[in-house]
């Protein structure tokens, strides 16, 4: 099945750590590459981010460790020794891709630094994911900060409320996904010399994910936090039935008229338009709630998808992953792991190892095979 994916041919050394990059990473390995995830002496830092565990904790394998390690080999070598150093670079002659999330200070102690790499291995892409961009470049982040710092806190909460973090660490895997990106359409572009490099940051992918929200800052208006409500369309927000919460999410006037014929409701003309029931959102919130309240959430989600208006349960966990369909979660070495979102034609987006131990692999990759006999 390997051989059927698109980056079947592509090797990929994977030295980075906690989330940006090995999300990166996983998808390229999802899709064929060759991962080699390298990890100091000590491993990833966020083998020990637990509980959870899957299987004995002494293995150091966390239910988040395990969440964005799939399908990579795993060795450990360390970059601080020059034994290191020159075993990885042996491996370089033979990798298209090194991906890293190394600080350019951290980088170049290690021997990463882009002149040097390029120098010695010319059609190596190096791809890297750091905290802040330019002069700033050796400041450490994490998701939480880069959240902060972008913005992104500022517009997300309950208006009267404090500024709030998104539940999952959102920026990270944007700018994972980004790099992943980045790294892919430099291998397609690749030349036979002078690779390009390609960087990501979390505070600039932070700052430009904010699409809509910047946009009407840079358009002149005033940004700030409207809960599960939407600053530009209207209605598009959670509401309260009877028996919990659902979203309803309107994107025209004819979606409009659909709900309100669903609610029993007549509309005298002030919410006609977007823009007028954005202008008085509280009222038009307020007047379908109670009608919304009224419903079984189940029946209300039922009877606006026959007539074309997007409307669904707030799930739990638990019910989103059984909302996928029985086999959907997969197992492996007793580790269960969600597949790839990605489908690549006809084939099937199946989990084909799991991730490593610390410093599994190190005997089959980093140990020279004897040729057989003649």
């Amino acid at each position: 099945m390997t051989d059927e994916l698109p980056l079947a041919n592509i090797r990929v050394m994977d030295l980075s750590r906690v989330l940006a990059g090995p999300f990166a990473t996983m998808l390229l390995a999802d899709l064929g590459a060759d991962v080699i995830k390298l990890e100091p002496p000590e491993g990833d830092e966020t083998r020990a981010w637990g509980p959870p565990w899957w299987g004995d904790p002494a293995d150091r394998r966390s239910a988040y460790f395990a969440s964005v390690n799939r399908n990579k080999r795993g060795i450990v070598l360390d970059l601080r020794a020059d034994e290191g150093r020159a075993a990885l670079d042996r491996l370089l002659a033979d990798a298209d891709l090194l991906v890293h999330n190394y600080r350019p200070s951290t980088a170049a102690r290690l021997g990463l630094e882009p002149e040097g790499l390029a120098a010695r291995h010319p059609r190596l892409i190096v791809a890297s994911v750091g905290g802040f961009p330019g002069a700033d470049a050796d400041r450490p982040a994490y998701d939480l900060l880069a959240q902060a710092v972008s913005g992104l806190m500022s517009v997300t909460g309950e208006p009267d409320g404090s500024p709030m973090k998104v539940g999952v660490a959102l920026l990270d895997l944007i700018a994972g996904l980004e790099m992943a990106v980045g790294a892919l359409a430099a291998l397609v572009g690749r030349p036979d010399t002078g690779s390009p490099r390609v960087q990501v940051s979390l505070i600039e992918a932070g700052v430009t994910s904010l699409i809509n929200v910047l946009g009407n800052h840079l358009a002149g208006a005033t940004t700030g936090r409207h809960g599960n409500a939407h600053a530009n369309i209207a209605p598009y927000e959670s509401f309260t039935a009877r028996d919990g919460h659902l979203v309803i999410a309107v994107g025209n006037d004819a979606q409009f008229g659909r709900l309100l014929g669903v609610l029993g409701l007549t509309d005298d003309g002030r919410f006609a338009t977007n823009p007028q029931r954005v202008a008085l959102r509280g009222q038009l919130s307020a007047w379908l709630g109670e009608a919304i309240a009224t419903w079984d959430r189940t029946a209300l989600v039922t009877a606006l998808g026959a007539v074309d208006v997007a409307a669904g349960p707030v799930n739990s966990v638990a019910e989103a992953v059984d909302m996928m369909g029985p086999g959907w979660v997969q197992t492996l070495d007793g580790i269960q792991l969600p597949p790839s979102p990605i489908r690549i034609g006809e084939v099937a987006s199946a989990t084909r190892m799991p991730p490593p131990l610390l410093g599994e692999h190190n005997s089959e990759v980093l140990e020279p095979r004897t040729p057989p006999a003649s």
